[in-house]
């Protein structure tokens, strides 16, 4: 019975996470991300301006300096709310490519072969590990 419930519980999670993905346009995803980092923002404890510094999307351009470990753990917090990274912060790798295929609709090519490069990043971090992650994927989709 508990493998029954366990089957069923993954089985939403799995449908939930695919059906947030696939159903979104660019306005829908775009709303979606403000209202995820709202609250990533509360539960994070970052500033509005460290927000919009993350949201600006240009994070191959920002001084790895300037990153706080609460901004790191922002991004974790965002990833996690959109359902591209489980709780455990391993990526769902379905919606995480749906999103950024989505995200770099203007370089789509590069997404598969971005996360390929960066998937093996590994941190006992969970915060920095995204934080690696994003940088990784952001410098090989934009330069």
């Amino acid at each position: 019975m508990k493998v029954l419930i366990y089957q069923i519980g993954l089985l939403a999670i799995i449908l939930a996470t695919v059906e947030l993905t696939q159903a979104m346009d660019s306005k829908e995803l775009e709303e979606k991300a403000k209202k995820i980092g709202a609250e990533c923002v509360k539960e994070s404890g970052i500033s509005g301006d460290e927000s919009n510094l993350i949201m600006a999307d240009d994070l191959e351009k920002i001084d790895e300096k300037k990153f706080t470990d609460k901004m790191k753990c922002y991004m974790l917090c965002f990833y996690k709310k959109l359902g591209i990274v489980n709780a455990d912060g391993k990526p769902n790798v379905a919606p995480l490519i749906a999103f950024m295929e989505e995200r770099y609709d203007h370089n789509k090519a590069k997404v598969k072969p971005a996360i390929t490069k960066c998937g093996s990043i590994k941190d006992a971090n969970q915060c920095e590990q995204v934080f690696k992650f994003e940088r990784c994927i952001a410098q090989a989709i934009e330069g």
